[in-house]
């Protein structure tokens, strides 16, 4: 088979993969706001937001480290992997193991405190997971790590029904959180024995290449804290946890969007950055121009589509209760439509090791951020977080897009995505005319219709995606 074949069939794998786990995960979040109400979902995402805060920093550049070493086919996969793998036990168990005391200082409700102490177990795994699904990611076995992923996710939804039919609290919710994590550590764990041996390492000739490769990577995550999720955080301190309920929910919609860029780009940048490790600047742009269409092919009508149908998605995710998470879904949507263009280009930065140059970039986004999210929240809430989010995306999208413009000189045709402009408007059009009727057939209507505008006017043709990795 051939290389662009197998990047064929593993975006397959990964993205169905990821599209049926986030099925499962939509399901457990249905089912959560729904028996928690706003006030204790939003408990929930407080808690979860903490973590990730503490989540990114163990991170520290690392999974994205990995993809770059282990790509190099002179290497030792099983030497430098095991190193990897060491470092990040040891940041995992720091970092983590601070979060559970920091929590303390916050005035944070109990139930707020104690789920991060249960549910921090969850994130080391999930730390872990990482590191060896860049592995996963080189062989081009993404249908192993898809498999460990899917059996975690419907092994939390059903022990959150059991635990909503036996009425039990939302620890027992946390608690369930951390036993699926392990679960899925465990399976990707014993997946990745076929391609690797782990064992404890401290080459320090590795580590150091490790912390040379990664500090511009950790700085810019550090900032990326700042912009990404300060603005939960600022909310929980400042509002109700009803309102951040409402923000969490739409969050929820926003992850599971955001999701497939990156699933797709994680599949992509080791080949973005053997083309430019080979010097082969026409592959590299043939790519990442492919990677635009069919990014863009997605990201339009999600956007546009939104508009018309948020408070049906709303309802439908989380329940009537959460109705006005609608019209803040219109404002993320935007987020996210920023976030799919930034996927190619933020990974672009990586490719073509320009971290330290876009660091800068991070940094300034992050000091005029965090300056928003302070005045703009206490003051209007979520619709302050929501704004400010969307402009910390844009101002991302276009330093990201400047950073690699300059060492590739690589400007993406728009010849697709004005396509797909055409083609969500008319999709749009449709929609208007029967947007009386339930969520799930809007949904399966705007796909016939947009696909099919997109297939008559030129912009998907017969056999498109294998065509485009050629």
């Amino acid at each position: 088979m051939t290389l662009n074949n197998k990047i064929n069939k593993n975006s397959i794998i990964q993205i169905s993969g990821k599209l049926l786990s986030l099925f499962f995960g939509l399901a457990t979040v249905a089912i959560m706001t729904r028996y928690l109400g706003q006030e204790g979902f939003g408990y929930y995402i407080t808690v979860v937001a903490f973590l990730q805060f503490f989540g990114i920093l163990v991170d520290f550049g690392i999974s994205l480290t990995t993809v770059q070493m282990i790509s190099d086919l002179r290497r030792n996969v099983s030497d430098v992997l095991s190193n990897i793998l060491t470092l990040r036990v040891i940041f995992s168990i720091i970092f983590l193991g601070l979060a559970p005391i920091i929590i303390w200082f916050f005035p944070y409700p109990m139930v707020v405190k104690l789920g991060v102490l249960i549910t921090s177990f969850s994130f080391f795994c999930i730390t872990i997971i990482q590191v060896l699904t860049g592995m996963f990611q080189r062989e081009l076995k993404m249908l192993d790590v898809t498999i460990a992923e899917i059996v975690g996710r419907v092994l939390l939804l059903v022990m959150t029904i059991v635990i909503v039919f036996l009425g039990k609290s939302i620890l027992w919710i946390f608690l369930a959180i951390s036993i699926g994590s392990f679960v899925n550590l465990i399976i990707t764990y014993l997946y990745s024995r076929k391609y690797f041996i782990f064992k404890w390492s401290f080459d320090f000739s590795v580590w150091k290449e490790v912390f040379q490769r990664t500090w511009p990577i950790a700085l810019s995550i550090s900032f990326n804290l700042i912009y990404l999720k300060m603005d939960t955080i600022i909310l929980s301190l400042t509002r109700s946890q009803s309102e951040v309920g409402l923000y969490g929910a739409t969050y929820r919609v926003i992850d599971i969007l955001t999701n497939l860029p990156a699933v797709f780009m994680g599949i992509v940048l080791p080949h973005m950055t053997k083309y430019f490790i080979d010097n082969n600047k026409t592959e590299l742009k043939n790519l990442m121009q492919n990677t635009f269409n069919s990014l863009m092919i997605f990201a339009v009508p999600i956007v546009v589509g939104t508009f018309l149908i948020a408070e049906k998605v709303m309802v439908f995710v989380a329940g009537s209760e959460f109705v006005d998470s609608g019209e803040i879904l219109k404002v993320l949507i935007l987020a996210s439509g920023a976030i799919f263009f930034t996927s190619l280009f933020g990974y672009a930065v990586l490719a073509v090791h320009k971290q330290k140059v876009m660091m800068w970039g991070y940094l300034t986004t992050a000091v005029v951020t965090l300056a928003g999210y302070i005045y703009f929240i206490p003051k209007y809430g979520v619709w302050g977080a929501g704004w400010m989010t969307v402009f910390s995306e844009a101002v991302i999208a276009i330093w990201t897009f400047v950073v690699v413009y300059r060492e590739t000189k690589f400007v993406p045709s728009f010849n697709v995505f004005i396509k797909g402009v055409f083609s969500s408007f008319v999709m749009l059009g449709v929609l208007y005319l029967i947007r009386d009727m339930h969520v799930l057939i809007l949904l399966g209507v705007a796909c016939v219709v947009y696909f099919g505008v997109m297939y008559l006017i030129g912009g998907i043709r017969k056999g498109f995606w294998k065509e485009s990795w050629k």
